[in-house]
């Protein structure tokens, strides 16, 4: 009987052939002064007047401020496309928009068959009795985002204000995006512009079928013994009040196939949602586990869910699964919880950044080179999860299919940033709309660790961002409303309560929710997560950062290179820093001042008439960001295994903010808006090491050693070879040498492997002792760890005073030679006669990346990659090549 079936059942007619020919999309403002301008869809409507060369490069200059013309205007996008006679006699026909951007109305044949008021929606709408045979229309006719953000605030506001109404003057934003389910950075950021796009930015079909077809398939994996349990919840279309017919599912497994028919005969739930659920167990035996990035493989099975109905139609959906457990673990500790999150019973210790958007316009965010690279970035820099943030988009599937296979967890925000929100019946409903399709479609991916309520704002409420004048219980009534009663509770009811849920971040967590889920300080270091930023004190100093649970976001300002910021400008004058143009694209408040600041702790910039002092500035702003950051994070990491007196440690999580950008601009990033990593970038590769060893001083001058273990399994027979190099060395040699030998490294664990009293360490050494100086300022420390007498992790180093302050003379470094290695590959060596600090190279207009930069070279010669992006010439290469470094009086 079963075999029967089956092939009975492969042999059914599949969906899909329509027919159904499309000409040439268009687009037309409201007004009728531009009408039948070429579109591409998916699109969006900045890049469809860049393309009919109506509006210029939105990124040049002043544009951001100049085009803010097209977001007041209505848009119109239109086509015409032909329908046969046999489609016609399907019983449903569907148009489906995958995303609509973001309040519009969908015509057919000049009939209103649907309207969109949700960016993150999948819309279907039933035009079968709007059809034509032969030649048909469609218009999608979408209305000014800032003309509804102001209409439905001015709704809301006879009731009571809810903000912020704006965003701060220096973003040169817009209002009101707190009223619209639109990605909400699109209005501006203190990171980037303000462009609120309009257009079909998915993809979008039109389908025809007799009964039912699979909407969505959700199937994640739990554990029950020596068993996987597979769940699988099949979501059909609603146009009927049941589905029947049958479901045949297979999983191809390392060795063997499960596989059975069901009979299916479900009918509509009091949610309108068709939906049958099943579940089967795996022997574990039978499978590989799925493991983040450095702790294993990513081992995945394709899951192929048929379904056949009684009109004979087929459908076949394949979704990738891993077998692997999650848990975010809050247990009672010395005054506080625990954060952390534990992976197939592994305690995993999160390394990774904040993602925005891929780009700020959406329809370029699904651009799957950009995507690949972006995450193989994150990847090949030990990065083991990324949060999603809350101000941006839900990313597209490619993203998430992409994390799977890289092993990089994801932390899911739901696309609510720093600010409040409505909660009328309409605005909730939206939401819910949301939910569903978003957690239908993101929550099966064996990367995807939790969904968290929103970005910031329980802090906001807590700590009264915007004034609310008294509304205070109005608006912690309004967030419970908002993110437990509605998202939480949709978002349990979805996944039976298998999902990881947070309220927000920075949170208390558990305790938050003790709290009434607005906790008195959310972002405390004895529980949940913390947001981290003082752009104030000395980044250089450890006593500046806090002991979190888990740092969910921490950061610092660069620039991107100075070639980077030329492709925005012509006019050279622009790149002064004290220019108008430069003002304008620093969206963050003082952040040139802030930045300035935290340059002048420890280095000594040019004066400001100095030509070059522009390029100088940029420069530092890099090393201070990268050595910022880099401080900070092993800051973190070495407190994974450490609880100090007040209770207050055992971190488990390091998310800097940000790893991407969406403009040229002063931002926190650390790949800038074309791509070019910047110094921090190349920083990450060590500081995010499986394994590494680092130093940090205290305030009493006691130099603290670690060693910190990702792994899971000990290491034996290390040695920590601790060398003090002296600054005026012309021998590249340690004027010292400590060696301690490390009987054993445990997994998963941060040790401290040396603690003295620096000072005193450095005078007791003659060549650090010069005269009318201190032994801080003429000596630093280099840190090594061996297995066998072999460098298997990242070297490290340690300067004991203020880099300004130590005698660091100029050396005289060149690019020795520069060959051909393989394809897209160079070998670049480079000699020294002293040690160079913060060695930088660049291959301006090539576009690839360095095997390491930024670096401190304390060899005669040093051998560096340059893996380029495309096939170029040895001689195209080396006529970009450029190199740096913290002295160098030709640049400065």
């Amino acid at each position: 009987m079963f075999l029967k079936t089956v092939s009975v059942f492969l042999c059914l007619i599949a969906l899909g052939k329509t027919n159904i020919v499309f000409q040439q999309w268009l687009v037309k403002n409201g007004n009728g002064s531009f009408i039948d301008l070429k579109a591409t869809v998916p699109g969006g409507i900045y890049t469809d007047l860049m393309n009919n060369k109506i509006i210029g490069d939105i990124f040049y200059e002043y544009n951001d401020v100049n085009y803010r013309w097209v977001a007041k205007e209505n848009w119109t996008y239109y086509t015409k496309f032909t329908v046969q006679d046999d489609f016609l006699k399907n019983e449903h026909i569907n148009i489906v928009f995958e995303g609509l951007d973001t309040y519009a109305d969908v015509k057919i044949n000049n009939i209103t068959v649907g309207k969109s008021r949700n960016m993150f929606v999948k819309y279907i709408f039933d035009i079968k009795k709007t059809l034509k045979l032969g030649l048909n229309t469609l218009e999608v006719e979408f209305r000014s985002p800032l003309e509804m953000a102001l209409k439905l605030a001015e709704i809301q506001n006879k009731n009571y204000n809810i903000p912020p109404q704006c965003t701060p003057e220096s973003y040169h934003g817009e209002c009101h995006v707190n009223y619209l389910r639109k990605m909400q950075a699109s209005f501006a950021w203190d990171w980037g512009p303000a462009f609120p796009s309009m257009g079909i930015w998915k993809d979008f079909k039109i389908r025809g079928y007799n009964k039912n077809l699979v909407e969505y398939v959700v199937a994640d994996v739990t554990e029950s013994n020596d068993q996987w349990i597979v769940n699988v919840d099949v979501y059909f279309t609603n146009d009927t009040e049941h589905a029947d017919g049958d479901i045949y599912y297979e999983l191809d497994l390392e060795f063997k196939k499960i596989e059975a028919v069901l009979q299916n005969n479900v009918t509509k739930n009091e949610y309108g949602e068709i939906v049958r659920t099943f579940s089967f167990s795996v022997n574990k035996y039978d499978t590989k586990l799925w493991w983040p990035n450095g702790y294993g493989a990513q081992q995945l099975y394709n899951l192929k869910i048929h379904y056949a109905n009684k009109n004979m139609e087929e459908y076949v959906v394949t979704k990738r699964i891993g077998f692997r457990t999650i848990e975010l673990v809050q247990e009672k500790i010395k005054n506080g919880l625990t954060f952390y999150f534990k992976v197939n019973n592994e305690p995993i210790f999160i390394k990774g950044a904040n993602e925005i958007p891929i780009d700020i316009l959406p329809e370029k965010g699904l651009n799957k080179e950009k995507i690949k690279r972006l995450l193989t970035t994150a990847y090949d820099s030990h990065m083991n999860m990324l949060r999603v943030w809350g101000g941006g988009v839900y990313e597209s599937d490619y993203f998430y299919d992409v994390a799977d296979e890289l092993g990089i967890l994801i932390w899911q925000d739901f696309m609510f940033a720093c600010a409040l929100y409505p909660v009328d019946e309409g605005f909730l409903t939206n939401v819910v709309d949301e939910v569903r399709h978003q957690v239908k479609r993101l929550y099966g991916h064996p990367s995807i660790a939790l969904f968290a309520g929103n970005n910031e704002n329980e802090a906001a409420i807590a700590q009264n961002w915007y004034q609310t004048n008294g509304n205070k219980n109005q608006f912690v009534k309004d967030y419970v409303k908002l993110y437990i009663d509605t998202i939480e509770n949709e978002y349990n009811r979805l996944t039976n309560f298998r999902g990881l849920f947070l309220s927000s971040s920075p949170t208390n967590g558990d305790q938050s929710k003790n709290e009434g889920y607005v906790a008195k300080e959310p972002g405390s270091s004895f529980y949940g997560d913390v947001h981290y930023y003082n752009y104030v004190l000395d980044s250089f100093k450890i006593s500046t950062y806090p002991k979190p649970r888990f740092a969910s976001e921490y950061g610092y300002q660069s620039y991107p290179s100075f070639n980077t910021m030329l492709t925005t400008t012509k006019d050279i004058k622009n790149l002064n820093l004290s220019s108008a143009f430069m003002d304008h694209i620093q969206h963050h408040p003082v952040g040139n001042i802030e930045m300035k600041t935290l340059i002048d702790y420890q280095l000594k910039l040019p004066d400001k008439n100095h030509p070059n002092y522009t390029r100088a500035f940029i420069y530092y702003s890099q090393i201070i960001q990268a050595m910022s950051i880099k401080i900070e994070t092993e800051h973190y990491r070495s407190l994974r295994s450490d609880l100090d007196a007040s209770g207050q440690g055992q971190t488990m999580g390091a998310l800097y903010w940000q790893l991407n950008d969406v403009w040229v601009a002063p931002t926190w990033s650390g790949i800038d808006y074309l791509g070019k990593w910047k110094m921090l970038q190349y920083y990450t590769m060590d500081f995010f090491a499986p394994v590494i060893v680092t130093g940090s001083v205290d305030a009493a001058r006691n130099l603290n050693i670690y060693v910190v273990s990702d792994k899971l399994s000990e290491l034996l027979d290390v040695t920590l070879y601790l060398e003090v190099y002296n600054w005026n060395s012309t021998e590249l040699k340690p004027v010292n040498i400590m060696e301690k030998a490390i009987d054993s490294i445990m997994p998963s664990s941060s040790m401290t492997i040396l603690n003295f009293q620096l000072d005193k360490y450095l005078s007791s050494i003659d060549k650090c002792q010069i005269s009318n100086s201190l032994p801080k300022n003429n000596c630093f420390i280099h840190l090594r760890l061996k297995i066998n007498h072999s460098n298997i992790y990242p070297e490290n180093f340690v300067i004991p005073g203020k880099i300004k302050d130590s005698n660091i003379p100029i050396p005289n470094i060149q690019i020795s030679y520069v060959k051909t290695i393989g394809v897209k590959k160079f070998e670049i060596v480079l000699k020294t006669d002293k040690i160079a600090l913060f060695v930088w190279l660049e291959s301006h207009p090539i576009k690839g990346r360095f095997s390491e930069n930024g670096f401190i070279q304390i060899n005669s010669t040093k051998t560096i990659y340059f893996y380029s992006d495309d096939n170029v010439t040895l001689e195209n290469f080396k006529s970009g090549l450029y190199l740096t470094n913290l002295l160098d009086t030709h640049y400065f």
